[in-house]
């Protein structure tokens, strides 16, 4: 009886548990992406990284990149919120940049990430919050959410980019 009671318990704690991120292994991005990658030269895709951990839950939308396939300016994943209510209120994207340009963090609210990185928040807006850093190969990280009647906040921000994970 006991465990019975014990079992029930835990049913109950992990039902009624408040999650607050959700993930996305690599290995659940659809095929399409993971060709799609496979025709990029060698040396980008060593550095494409997509977030594994989102403050809601998400599925894979879309990639996209330079049309030009010889000089890779920059690579770009876009995720569709599960709940069809937040697919109105939320956009989601991450883009990487191939470069080392990023804009000086004096005029902008910095966010120390988990492995170092200073990422400074590019745009904090009521509808928009945009997240910038250069990672240690000095290619130029961006994560941007457009979002409306809900809230995301920079702790949020912070979640997806310390997420980070390598496709290959």
């Amino acid at each position: 009886m006991k465990k019975i009671y014990i079992v029930l318990f835990v049913l109950i704690t992990v039902a009624c548990s408040n999650q607050s991120a959700y993930d996305l292994p690599i290995k659940e991005y659809p095929q399409s992406f993971h060709q799609e990658i496979s025709k990029l030269p060698k040396d980008i895709q060593v550095k494409i990284k997509v977030p594994t951990e989102f403050p809601f839950d998400v599925e894979f939308f879309r990639f996209s990149t330079t049309p030009e396939e010889k000089n890779i300016v920059y690579t770009s994943v876009i995720y569709e919120p599960v709940d069809h209510e937040l697919s109105n209120k939320v956009n989601l994207s991450f883009t990487t940049y191939y470069s080392d340009k990023v804009d000086s963090s004096k005029s902008y609210e910095s966010i120390k990430l988990n492995n170092g990185e200073v990422a400074i928040l590019k745009k904090n807006e009521e509808e928009l919050k945009v997240l910038e850093w250069a990672d240690n190969d000095g290619d130029v990280q961006e994560l941007a959410v457009m979002f409306k009647d809900t809230e995301i906040t920079n702790a949020d921000l912070k979640m997806m980019a310390d997420s980070l994970t390598s496709v290959k």
